[in-house]
């Protein structure tokens, strides 16, 4: 019970604060724009490489952790 009340507070924390950095940028003038289809798509593209090479490091371990984290 107690875990689950405090992942309740660390989510409602994390949506406040990401919330209020986002307004601290935007008032020093920074615009905040969603990222191209093209700079999304090379970002997979290395985040993917990176994944195999962990996978090489980390066996069959590392094989549970990513599956555990894509089932949910």
């Amino acid at each position: 019970k107690a875990a689950a009340e405090a992942e309740t507070r660390g989510w409602k924390l994390s949506q406040e604060k990401n919330g209020w950095y986002l307004d601290q940028l935007k008032q020093k003038g920074m615009s905040i724009e969603k990222p191209s289809e093209q700079l999304t798509a090379d970002l997979r593209k290395v985040g993917n490489v990176m994944l195999v090479e962990w996978l090489r490091k980390s066996g069959d371990d590392g094989r549970k952790v990513i599956d555990a984290y894509r089932g949910m």
